[in-house]
């Protein structure tokens, strides 16, 4: 047996079965078995240089030494045939009585594959990759952070990619084997790049991969757009936010204009909601919230102080993007699962549908809005039964419904799917969660770990999709309609009896989901699963349901399988406060298991909302002094880094130590629930 014949024989010994199916599918694949088990006839055929030839029936397979990932057949086939992969089959069955060729050495296995991963260089990669592949899997190592798996081979993940790289030790970079959406020199950088930065190499990311670069040519400099916010909320501090004025609406939105100009993103989409807010205010509509505007103000202040000592490289979630980035993919087998209208207080409506990845056992969504000036031509319960969003698809109500693969797909980092026309829908089926590995909660406890788990403390961004949970009540008790608070509520109880309000507030979208749910007889229910958001209220956790599946595969989308005609009239919502899934998160956090806590949080925040709509520039003494006992009291629990907050609010009453103490309650608020145990 030649060294190059030792060689490749070891090389393939190395893949597995999903290294194989990587190479071409998973179809391809079992016919070159089943080709092999009728007697196909395999065999060396000889060597042409650092390539070894193997016969596969009729046609002859050329391997090269970086193994399977470049071979040739000699079947008209393009790509990776299945002669292809019998020649790699046949080289994985050991070879008895073969000769070795006089001075031939067979090559050992190396006792740590990972070096070789380890010892490629930058230079290597971008002579092999090229400069813009290279650059483009830079940019993608910066983004995405990779799982690493060692079995047979080592293999790199990207799951928000759908996209996993082989590796096959002894080929090389030419060897590398790539599976999933994304091919290319790109992700292989990329899978490099990432698995050294997981061993703890350095790898130095340049400055225009990593975040959004500040425009040279805008008006304003990033640090004059951060110096002018932190002016403009020390103005609006300092007459109140009661003596707001059009003139200050109109420099919050110039504001944001300005930020998107030296590319923050982020930040201009604060500023925009202040605006916003400050515009209800004025117009004196039901839907503002003064204390909604100052909690925005004191986050817009955090943001504002994090991206300054950022310099001039900011952290990229701090930084934002313009809009959402969608990757190819490729297919992508999905199961609906929920579908459901929502509205912003901003005027933005939309339409989500809600779909199961079976194989990554994650959500992913797909959603169209408007906004308030375009509602006109819009509306959610209509765009439910309307064509698209893909091509093959007769509307989202039927693949809200159906199993079916998703064909060259695009996602965001997210998991949001994107409506692109080169994608291609092919239903398979009807849908049944119960079939295709939903994770389902019957623990009311466990469902406490994994909300505050997916909790996003500070300033890092929440996914709206961790919200999402599959849910088995026990039994269902006791429901009705609160009038007063325009409330349903369902109490759902697990295994161990704990209970858990499933609620809905009223308004014209929710209006049918409210009305089946008045109608269902309990019994009716027994058994199924509820689909729906968790959320955290003055009262703790609670669920606001999408939809629900019976055990048989029916299921039932609250908010628009019951829909008629009237419903679907575009009319304003009786609580239009009430944020949609799409819009940055403002849940009241709040949580049963420290009620002493929770009270005090409310008190801090009423005294810094009473200094803030008074205004800083003629402080009340007893607002001061009401802080100061504040102060005192929250000492007195153990929160030292609030109480010292406070004391500097006492001290000094600017709008930056309020803020900083508004924004410190907020965290207090939102890590609560992390450091506390149910009852």
């Amino acid at each position: 047996m030649s060294a190059l014949e030792s060689k490749l024989r070891q090389l393939a010994a190395s893949l597995d079965a999903a290294a194989l199916e990587a190479l071409a599918s998973k179809g391809l694949l079992r016919r070159a078995q089943k080709d092999l088990e009728r007697g196909m006839e395999t065999g060396i055929a000889g060597e042409t240089g650092t390539s070894l030839r193997v016969r596969a029936g009729e046609f002859e397979v050329t391997l090269p030494e970086s193994g399977p990932a470049a071979a040739t057949c000699s079947c008209p086939a393009a790509g990776v045939c299945q002669h292809i992969l019998a020649a790699v089959i046949f080289l994985q069955q050991p070879a008895p009585g073969s000769a070795r060729l006089p001075g031939a050495k067979v090559a050992e296995p190396m006792d740590h594959p990972e070096e070789e991963w380890m010892a490629i260089s930058a230079a290597q990669l971008e002579k092999w990759a090229g400069k813009a592949a290279f650059r483009a899997g830079l940019e993608l190592a910066g983004r995405f952070t990779p799982e690493i798996l060692r079995e047979r081979a080592i293999r790199v993940r990207f799951p928000a990619l759908n996209s996993e790289v082989h590796f096959v030790p002894g080929g090389g970079l030419d060897g590398m084997i790539v599976s999933g959406g994304k091919g290319g020199g790109g992700l292989i950088v990329a899978a490099v790049v990432g698995f050294q930065r997981a061993q703890g190499t350095e790898w130095p990311m340049p400055a225009d991969v990593v975040a959004l670069e500040a425009s040279g040519g805008a008006p304003r400099s990033r640090a004059e757009v951060l110096q002018a916010c932190q002016s403009l909320l020390d103005e609006t501090l300092a007459n109140g936010l009661s003596r707001l004025s059009s003139a200050n609406q109109q420099r919050w939105s110039t504001l944001a204009v300005s930020a998107l100009g030296v590319h923050l993103p982020r930040l201009a989409l604060l500023l925009r909601g202040i605006g916003d807010e400050a515009a209800l205010v004025l117009s004196r509509d039901a839907r503002s919230d003064p204390a909604r505007m100052f909690g925005r103000m004191a986050q817009a202040h955090a943001l504002c102080a994090a991206l300054q000592n950022g310099g001039e490289n900011p952290r990229p979630d701090l930084a934002g993007l313009h809009r959402a980035r969608y990757d190819a993919v490729g297919h992508l087998d999905l199961i609906g699962a929920a579908a459901w209208p929502w509205r912003t207080a901003s005027g933005y409506e939309g339409l989500t549908v809600l779909f199961w990845e079976p194989s990554a056992k994650k959500w992913n969504s797909w959603t169209e809005s408007r906004p308030r000036q375009q509602l006109a031509d819009f509306k959610p319960a209509a765009r439910y039964t309307q064509p698209g969003p893909w091509e093959g698809a007769e509307s989202p109500r039927q693949l809200a419904g159906s199993a079916f693969r998703l064909l060259r797909a695009r996602r965001n980092r997210g998991n949001r799917l994107s409506g692109s026309g080169k994608s291609r829908a092919l239903v398979t089926g009807p849908a049944n969660l119960m079939q295709n590995g939903l994770i389902v909660i019957g623990d009311w406890e466990r469902l406490q770990q994994q909300s505050n788990a997916q909790t996003a403390v500070g300033l890092m961004e929440a996914n709206p999709l961790d919200s999402i949970f599959a849910l088995k009540p026990a039994a269902w008790g006791e429901h009705g309609y609160d009038a007063v608070r325009q409330v349903f509520a369902w109490v759902l109880a697990d295994l161990g009896q704990h209970p858990l309000l499933l609620e809905i507030a009223f308004d014209d979208f929710t209006e049918p989901a409210i009305r089946f749910l008045e109608n269902a007889p309990p019994a009716s229910l027994q058994g199924a699963v509820v689909i729906g958001r968790a959320q955290r209220t003055p009262r703790g956790l609670s669920l606001h349901p999408y939809s629900i599946h019976q055990p048989d595969g029916q299921a039932v989308h609250l908010c628009l399988d019951n829909v008629n005609a009237a419903a679907a009239k575009a009319v304003p919502a009786a609580d239009a406060a009430e944020e949609g899934f799409e819009a940055e998160e403002e849940a009241e956090w709040a949580s049963v298991s420290s009620p002493a806590i929770s009270r005090m949080l409310d008190e801090v925040e009423d005294g810094l909302l009473a200094l803030a709509e008074a205004g800083l520039a003629a402080l009340n003494p007893l607002r001061i002094e009401r802080v100061r006992r504040i102060a005192s009291r929250t000492e007195r629990l153990g929160l030292r880094g609030l109480a010292a907050g406070l004391g500097n609010v006492v001290c000094q009453a600017n709008s930056s130590a309020v803020l900083r103490c508004s924004w410190l309650a907020q965290l207090h608020r939102r890590a609560l629930p992390l450091s506390t145990e149910p009852q």
